[in-house]
């Protein structure tokens, strides 16, 4: 039998479930190598029947582990057990963080740059589930998958879950929205069902108290596995970005994502194709933190305007979803390019952050390896056509960071100060100083940033 494949992924349950796609991935790039993940037991044991066909281990069997040959190990962890555990396995590689006599590195250029978007995720337009998988799986298998789109459900069918939790407040609609979205969703002929887990049991309760009227809930009374088939019986259903979210459209329930604080619909959207993600139209969306006393994206998020648009999609009317007023938010579809995670607008306003978004995604293409220059060079021209004042400043800033490593007597700690840079710049700063970190300020290391900056100032100066 050849040597089993190690996935390390011991974050929370939505993490988990992102990482299916790289679980089924990795059985096509490396036929006959058994798939071994290590999970939260919790996580893993109800989400067994539901995912790819690979074996699930606990952090408790981690002294097994150590005894065995892998053929790859990839941690997609950053806890600090799980970088240590990733560092003593015995591999014949390994992608992903690990720690070696106290010392953390990170290996693939991908990892790498995930690692450069804490705090500065602001422009990134990789998703989270591709991420995962890009530094191990060839483009071709990734672009080779048909994901289904979700179930369109007969017009009898009326029930529609509402799942009213998230991992912090911030990243959930109130009470009182989803009391008022009850009595919204009724006056259009459907039926809510309140969902949740344990932890949204009280809230669920204080839903019903505001709401003053019965409504059904399932909060606290089913585990992942029985949650994914009740959801067969569903329309649609309405969530902020949480895990049940991705379980959801990891099995065909159609989701309306309701992205709200600070999360980042490009990294942890519904993954699948053929899903709405909602989000404020705001320049601060997508942060890593809010930078306010309170989260002002959800502000024009109203419950009428929600009710309308599940209405809209569940009819199959898109014209009409394209032309419905949103003020405040924008709507968006999630779908492929390039085999790729995408977001296409459905009713957004073109805006600089999206041509920003879209030059960085091809020029981080290109850098490493599965993207063409052309393309660069294509979102390049789009930037400076629409935006060519931003363009300019964008080269201009390059420069200067440009002058200022080479120049500087430690070019290391000049690198670390990404911040300094503009936020258009920040993709590039963020990673070279991620990139300089994680090899200790080698001539390499400089070399190979002081290239990406000279490239970057070619794509939007060149003609």
């Amino acid at each position: 039998m050849k040597k089993p494949i190690l996935v390390i992924q011991m974050q929370r349950m939505g993490d988990l479930i992102l990482s299916f796609p790289l679980f089924l991935w990795l059985g096509r790039a490396f036929p006959g190598h058994p798939v071994w993940v290590m999970a939260e037991p919790a996580f893993a044991g109800p989400l067994t029947r539901l995912s790819p066909g690979v074996r699930y281990l606990g952090y408790g069997q981690a002294d097994a582990v150590l005894h065995e040959q892998f053929h790859l190990v990839l941690n997609l962890s950053h806890r600090p057990e799980s970088m240590e555990l990733a560092g003593r396995l015995k591999s014949e590689a390994l992608v992903g963080g690990y720690s070696r006599n106290g010392v953390v590195r990170v290996n693939g250029a991908w990892q790498e740059y995930r690692l450069s978007l804490t705090h500065n995720n602001r422009h990134n337009r990789f998703h989270w589930a591709d991420l995962n998988a890009l530094d191990v799986i060839p483009p071709g298998v990734m672009a080779a998958t048909s994901w289904p789109r979700p179930r369109a459900m007969p017009e009898d069918v009326r029930q529609v879950g509402l799942f009213l939790g998230a991992s912090e407040p911030d990243k959930r609609p109130s009470a009182r929205f989803w009391a008022e979205l009850v009595g919204e969703v009724e006056k259009r002929g459907l039926v809510p069902v309140l969902l949740g887990g344990p932890a949204e049991m009280e809230l669920g309760r204080e839903v019903r108290r505001l709401a003053g009227r019965p409504v059904a809930s399932a909060c606290g009374a089913l585990g992942l596995d029985r949650f994914a088939l009740f959801g067969q019986r569903l329309a649609a259903m309405v969530t902020p970005d949480t895990g049940p979210m991705h379980l959801a459209a990891w099995s065909g329930l159609r989701v309306l994502n309701l992205s709200m604080g600070p999360v980042h619909a490009w990294e942890t959207g519904p993954y699948q194709p053929g899903h709405l993600v909602l989000r404020s139209s705001r320049d601060c969306v997508g942060c890593w933190r809010c930078r306010f006393d309170g989260p002002r994206c959800h502000e024009p998020f109203r419950p009428s305007r929600v009710a309308s648009l599940l209405d809209a999609a569940l009819r199959g009317t898109g014209d009409r979803l394209a032309a419905m007023r949103l003020p405040g938010l924008e709507l968006f579809a999630s779908d492929r390019r390039h085999g790729l995670y995408d977001l296409v607008p459905v009713s957004a306003r073109p805006k600089a952050s999206q041509a920003i978004g879209a030059y960085w995604q091809a020029f981080w293409m290109n850098a490493f390896g599965i993207g063409q220059t052309d393309g660069c060079r294509l979102a390049a021209d789009t930037l400076r056509r629409e935006h060519g004042a931003l363009a300019r400043v964008m080269a201009v800033q390059g420069a200067r960071f440009l002058r200022s490593l080479a120049a500087c007597a430690d070019p290391v700690r000049q690198a670390l100060q990404w911040q300094c840079a503009s936020p258009s710049l920040r993709p590039l700063s963020g990673y070279c100083a991620a990139h300089v970190s994680n090899r200790d300020g080698s001539p390499d290391s400089l070399r190979r940033v002081l290239a990406l900056t000279e490239a970057h100032i070619g794509f939007l100066t060149e003609r």
